[in-house]
């Protein structure tokens, strides 16, 4: 089932025909086509982390309703449609046929992976709402939990009218956002953090049933670092199957021997196709990475030229003053250790 719900929106097509047509800025095909290797290489990602055994792992190992339930029975009786990039997170909702949500001014943004879990019986309401996003890194402009705060706010604020309706804000159901930092630095990785609602009473004696209001929960893993003694688990399981630096055979090996993840012909190609881009990503990172280091001795070597250019006019200058001292030649060449030709040719020469 998709959720939200609103009017279609198709975004625009990009303007590669120019490229096509002209590529007269190298630099800038260049770019296009590196921004579209990464964008293929998220994507293939996403793709990944959107199977419903990989779904069932994370539900199994991060989120607690699940804790007791086998994979299998994740996957088959509790999770639902899986949404990839299609959900979106922005703006007031506008109902319609299919799965848009626009912000007026911001514009679309979606949520990476969107599904419904139906909850083990026991378990309070009827199903959770879930979100799984997946960076690369931190970023830099803002703290990722602040945004994971925005995307809970608004998988539980788009219920209105799908889930319940006018005032029956009984019926809201839980939400969680699970954000994975696949590129962490080493003082995070392997970690889980959870950020959920808890009751403080200040006053009084009145306490609610946990389940009352324990209807958003956020969480955090950073993965990284296969040389830690916590790498295991959710952690080897997610960085194997995200990371670049691991080679194909060993994703494989290790999902279906140490996780037993039946490697789908689907699964398979996707897993190849990320390790290709992977590879194309690295390689074009390194020819960036030639080109700064040429750029960069070729300054090098102008300084040291115009460098030694200066000095050549300053020892002229000093050559002809103490040839105007009356210093002998033979002296003044053994000081600036040339010869007697070499110093007759400097000496003729402008110092400015």
């Amino acid at each position: 089932m998709a959720y939200p719900f609103g009017p279609e929106q198709k975004p625009e097509t990009p303007p590669y025909a120019v490229l096509q047509c002209k590529r007269q800025d190298t630099s800038i095909a260049q770019a296009v086509h590196n921004t579209e290797n990464q964008s293929q290489y998220d994507a293939a990602c996403k793709r990944l982390l959107s199977e419903k055994i990989i779904l069932a792992w994370i539900l199994k190992e991060c989120v607690p309703e699940y804790k007791d339930k086998k994979i299998d029975d994740i996957m088959h009786k509790y999770i639902e449609g899986v949404e990839v990039s299609v959900v979106p997170v922005q703006g007031p909702r506008i109902h319609g046929d299919n799965t848009e949500d626009t912000d007026l001014y911001v514009g679309t943004i979606r949520y990476d992976i969107f599904f419904r879990a139906l909850l083990p019986k026991g378990q309070g309401r009827m199903l959770l709402l879930i979100n799984v996003e997946a960076q690369n890194k931190e970023n830099e402009k803002y703290l990722l939990v602040s945004r994971m705060m925005y995307h809970l706010a608004r998988l539980a604020s788009s219920q209105h009218g799908v889930e319940f309706t006018h005032d029956d804000y009984g019926n809201l159901q839980k939400v969680y956002s699970i954000w994975i930092c696949m590129d962490a630095p080493k003082s995070r990785a392997n970690s889980m953090n959870v950020y959920e609602m808890t009751e403080k009473q200040v006053a009084g004696n009145v306490k609610l049933k946990k389940s009352d209001y324990d209807l958003m929960t956020g969480i955090m893993l950073w993965l990284g670092d296969p040389g830690s003694e916590k790498y295991d688990g959710i952690y080897k399981l997610l960085h194997t199957l995200l990371s670049n630096k691991v080679k194909e055979p060993k994703k494989r090996q290790v999902l279906e021997e140490e996780f037993h993840i039946p490697m789908s012909e689907k699964m398979e190609k996707e897993v190849s196709e990320m390790c290709n881009l992977s590879q194309g990503i690295l390689e074009q990172g390194m020819e960036k990475q030639r080109l700064i280091d040429e750029r960069k001795i070729e300054r090098i070597q102008k300084k040291m030229e115009k460098q030694q250019k200066k000095m050549e006019r300053q020892n002229i200058q000093k050559m002809k003053q103490l040839l105007a001292a009356g210093v002998d030649k033979t002296t003044i060449a053994s000081v600036f250790d040339c010869s007697l030709e070499e110093l007759e040719g400097l000496s003729k020469k402008k110092s400015r």
